[in-house]
Formats: C-alpha cells, structure tokens, sequence
C-alpha cells in the first residue's frame, strides 16, 4: 500500500533530495574556519602558560645563589646586610683573640632575609584593602541604585580617570601633601586622643630599641612616611580599579533579582544585601585585582613608606614592601649574592600574586565548578 506522506525518504548511502554528494564528501586536507580559531586558541593558551614557566624560570635561575647560600631560612630572617663586616675573632668562651699583641679579625659575610619586606607588604596592602573595599562597594551601589543616569556617567568616567593616573603621580601628591597634613595634623591628634589607653599606646605610638643589654621603650617620631601613609597612598590607587569592576558587576544583576526582593517587603538595604551577595564572585574578583595592585606597586609606596627595613607593629613606624626594596637596591646591587637574593625577592612576589589568586578561585567557587547565586 503506499505511504500517504509524499516526502521521499532518503535510504542508507542515498543522499538526501536537494543534497549534491560532493558537499558531503570529506577532504582532510581542506582548513577551515573553524579549525584554525581552534588552533589559535590553544596557541594563546599555551602561550600565555609558557610565559609564567619562562619567567619562573628565569627568575629561580638568577634567584638561585641566594636560595643556596640561605635556603628557607630567607623568608623568616630579619637581617639584611648586604656588605661584608670586619669583626674581632672570639675563641670559645667568646674572649676576642689575640695575635702578636694585635686583635685576629674576622669577615663576615653579607646575609640577607626577606621577612621585614614580605610583613610590609602584606600589611600595607590589606590595610589598603581595609580602607578602599567599603569605599567602593559603597560607590558601586550609588551609581547602580541611587544616582540619576546624567549623575552616573561624569562619576563613572572620573573614577575611571583615577585609575589612569600614573603612579609616580601619586607618590608626588603623597610625599608632598599627605605625608605633611599626617605629620602635623593627623598623626599628632590620633596620638593626643588615644594614647591614654595603655594598649593602644603601646602598640601605635612607643617602639622598643636595644642599647647593649638593656631594652628601652621610647616614643615614636610621627614623621607621616609610614606604614599608615602607604596604605592610604595605595588604598586610593586601588580604589577607583575595584570600583569600576564592582559597578560593571552590579549592573549586571538580573532586575528580576531585585524586584523580586523588594515584592517580597524587603527595605532598599536588604534589597542591595541580596545584590551583593548574587554577584559576590565578581565582586571578589575586583577585591583580588586591587590586592595584586597593591601588593605590586612601587613607585608611589616607595616614596612614601619610609622604606625602614625592620618589622614594628606600629602603623606609624617606617616600613618596607618587596617592591619598594627592589626599587631602592636593584640599581646598586653590589655582588652575585646581592643580585640573587633581589631576584629571590622578585620571585617570592611573583609566587604570592599566583597563591592570591589560586586561593580565590578555591573561595569563589569551590572544587567544583558554578557560579555563585544568591541565597
């Protein structure tokens, strides 16, 4: 009986009706489109990878007579000398040694040990960190909810100019004008309101020094270049980049999210808690990128640090970062070792960014790997 469908069906080896065989036939030979965006996607990819090892790489290799000399011992040593010292030779009960009624000298080799640099960089970025995220969560939420749309986009492109601004730029502005409004106004009224509290003075306004035997406890000079300037020099440097992102982030919240917020009787702080929390991967991503400006800027920490190289709990004592030291003795490394243990330093920061942001991918979204929602 035949088919009531008048389609011709197409049998096994038959091609289909309005199909011409020689469109179905496979040519290996021929590139396509296709094929080649496959090809230069992988070469980006491995392009990209094959830096970092090239430059991990290179790094360990210049960095490697300080890692021999000093091992692990680099991280967790305070002392940095990088010029040899002439000392008296001492015997065993520490009596200095005499040779033809003259005193045996001995050299001393340069040391060097990185924890002074490594505790200020991490401090002064997470005090950044500490001053510029409420700032530009704040900011974000204002331009996304609050300003009108001619407000939003003069302050949407004033933010973006403040990240365009060079760095030496604001190191100028801080050495010259924030390091003396901190010295003369600042750091005196914090000290006269809140030295009183005998474990805030301690920790903020008195440093303990070493004369012989004896440990004194002595005030602070407040000078303005310290640890509590860098952090504010790089806490605005940092701001306008976590802004940008945050607000992009923001925008593209789903309206849906929102409103539904609010039809649920949500108040517009509940409301913008729930936004927050929907794009918090991103928003964590932004926080990241303005840690690793932190932590890798030089120029502007550098001039207004103090560049101390020591560790004090104070936020007003002079400090140094890993970028600061290498801007200050890279140029005038004076041996191999000097130059390895610079380079070691350089190495160390280049590996502290890659664990920033390895332990922020494991935060964000786990071992397994979707995106985050709002609860």
């Amino acid at each position: 009986m035949p088919s009531a469908n008048p389609r011709v069906i197409a049998t096994a080896g038959v091609p289909p009706v309005g199909t011409s065989s020689r469109s179905l036939t496979y040519r290996p030979g021929r590139i396509t489109g296709d094929a080649v965006m496959a090809f230069l996607a992988r070469l980006g990819a491995l392009s990209v990878t094959a830096m970092l090892v090239v430059l991990l790489a290179v790094l360990a290799y210049a960095a490697w007579p300080s890692i021999r000399t000093f091992g692990a011992s680099f991280l967790y040593t305070t002392q940095w000398r990088p010029n040899e010292l002439s000392v008296p030779a001492r015997d065993a009960a520490g009596k200095a040694i005499f040779e033809n009624g003259n005193v045996v000298m001995t050299t001393v080799p340069p040391v060097f040990g990185a924890l002074p640099a490594i505790y200020g960089t991490a401090v002064s970025s997470l005090l950044a960190l500490l001053f510029a995220v409420p700032l530009s969560f704040g900011a974000a939420l204002f331009l996304v909810r609050l300003s009108s749309r001619g407000l939003a986009g003069p302050v949407s492109f004033l933010v973006e100019f403040l990240a365009a601004i060079p760095s030496i730029a604001y190191g100028m502005w801080g050495l010259f004008v924030l390091v003396p409004f901190l010295q003369n106004a600042i750091e005196p009224a914090l000290r006269g309101g809140l030295s009183w509290i005998p474990c805030i003075n301690s920790w903020l306004f008195t440093e303990t020094a070493l004369r012989g035997n004896q440990v004194l406890t002595r005030a602070i000079a407040l000078t303005g270049r310290d640890m509590f300037c860098g952090g504010l020099v790089l806490a605005i440097m940092i701001l306008p980049i976590i802004t940008a992102i945050s607000r992009d982030v923001l925008k593209s919240v789903p309206r849906a999210q929102i409103e539904g917020t609010l039809a649920l009787g949500a108040t517009w702080w509940q409301s913008s808690r729930e936004m927050l929390n929907y794009s918090r991967a991103g928003l964590f991503g932004a926080v990241m990128l303005g840690l690793a400006r932190a932590a890798g800027e030089t120029m502007a920490i550098t001039m207004v640090i103090g560049n101390a190289n020591r560790i004090n709990a104070s936020l007003f004592a002079p400090a140094q970062t890993m970028s600061s030291l290498l801007a200050n003795e890279f140029a005038e490394a004076s041996g191999e070792l000097h130059r390895g243990a610079l380079t070691e330093v350089a190495l160390i920061l280049l590996v502290m960014s890659l664990f920033f942001n390895v332990i922020a991918r494991w935060l964000v979204v786990g071992n397994d790997i979707r995106p985050a929602a709002a609860h």
